[in-house]
């Protein structure tokens, strides 16, 4: 059912945040935790199916300090570099056949809890830039995008070994290397992301379809499942359909599936996101502040006066198809005022689990385990015995060497990433 395909995309956001070391004592802060070949099967998480490709880093140099993490280490892997999400390219016939089509997924990190990156966005928008053609401008009717983002996702620094190319640049050229090498498949892009993640997600799926990195290289025939675009998200569980809509045989579908997104760019730049056939799936908790950000106070739902508000640099709108949850419909959450809780990944795929519709109740028959709501959070209620922020290393990441001392755990060599 699609209700199991946008939980399978929002793990492989989660996987972001369990597999990225947040530990300032590490001299691996900021890194990835596994080495690409084994991440997916440290999680568990459908290394049968899936292949990752490659991993995304960004730099510090961008505009959004509070998003990164850096090691107190006098010797650190990287002093200006964070991995920031994978590539990954589904490998198994199962799963190629299931799908009825090789789906390349790029993942982001967002942020877990702490909403401190919201301070630094400049809530101001700048021409996007990124038509190929535009040579630094926006020509698509002033497409307008938040400057933090577009900081975040084209700022490269010559001098790191990890962003000597930009996070989109990497994108970019796994992008072509994938659509290249299978070019005889039947393919779609599937970008998923979480929080600011949500936001990368969106800004580079717009990016590579304006790059014409969505072009097909061969002749594959297209599936036959065609799903109507009217289809009512109030039943959109009742279809067992697929996320993606194929408009155009020379083109390969690019779906975004957003889970607590904020607003990313001006109504332009929505309908530009429109007319190159992106699709936006926008999951939103309807207590979350993060989707009610940027433009609290001037967004899409203005349109009275849209001829006005566009011409005002801090005038947002959403792009896509929302899907709206509410915590408050689970049995399992207790009443909450921490904005985080709200705000949380493993929350938003649990109201995902027990979803069955627009006004029905919801379901106690899950497929998820609610004991992961509180991996990072205390949203549980108290009568389910589950620990709040039950997911953490043993002793913090120290064990006792042979000397008797305890020291900080090292790595298998092989996930060691090379130095700066």
């Amino acid at each position: 059912m699609l209700k199991a395909e946008i939980i399978k995309y929002g793990e492989f956001a989660q996987l972001c945040y369990d597999a990225f070391d947040y530990d300032s004592h590490s001299e691996f802060c900021g890194s990835c935790r596994f080495n690409p070949r084994k991440l997916l099967r440290e999680y568990g998480l459908r290394d049968e199916d899936y292949e990752i490709t490659k991993y995304l880093y960004a730099t510090s140099a961008a505009s959004l300090p509070t998003f990164f993490r850096k090691s107190d280490s006098d010797d650190p892997w990287s002093t200006s570099s964070n991995w920031i999400g994978f590539v990954a390219v589904s490998t198994s016939e199962r799963e190629i056949e299931r799908l009825g089509r090789r789906d390349i997924v790029v993942a982001w990190r967002g942020t877990v809890t702490h909403l401190d990156w919201l301070t630094d966005l400049q809530k101001s928008l700048c021409p996007s830039g990124l038509d190929p053609r535009s040579a630094g401008r926006s020509i698509n009717g002033d497409v307008r995008v938040e400057t933090g983002f577009l900081s975040l996702y084209t700022t490269k620094k010559e001098t790191a070994r990890y962003n000597k190319q930009s996070a989109r640049e990497q994108l970019q050229s796994e992008i072509q290397r994938l659509t290249e090498l299978y070019k005889g498949d039947q393919l779609s892009i599937s970008l998923t992301g979480h929080s600011l993640g949500a936001a990368l997600a969106l800004l580079s799926g717009y990016d590579l379809a304006e790059s014409r990195l969505n072009m097909k290289l061969g002749n594959a025939p297209s599936p036959a499942f065609n799903p109507s675009a009217s289809m009512s998200l109030e039943n959109i569980f009742d279809h067992e359909q697929e996320l993606h809509h194929i408009d155009n045989d020379d083109k390969i579908p690019i779906t975004v599936i957003s889970f607590a997104g904020p607003r990313v760019g001006n109504s332009a730049f929505r309908d530009r996101v429109n007319n190159l056939g992106v699709k936006v799936l926008r999951i939103v908790n309807v207590n979350d502040v993060v989707p009610k950000v940027p433009g609290v106070v001037l967004n899409e739902k203005f349109q009275f006066i849209h001829d006005w508000i566009d011409k005002v640099p801090w005038t947002y709108s959403h792009v896509g198809e929302e899907l709206a949850v509410n915590n408050n419909h689970s049995p399992f959450l207790q009443l909450s005022l921490d904005p985080s809780c709200f705000h949380n990944l493993e929350a938003y795929m649990h109201l995902i689990d027990g979803y069955t519709g627009f006004g029905k109740k919801f379901s106690r028959l899950l497929s998820r385990d609610p004991a992961l709501v509180n991996k990072n959070s205390n949203f549980l209620k108290r009568h389910l015995k589950i620990p709040a922020f039950w997911r953490q290393d043993k002793d913090k990441g120290l064990i006792k060497h042979p000397d008797g001392r305890l020291k900080f755990r090292g790595r298998e060599p092989e996930d060691i990433p090379p130095y700066d």
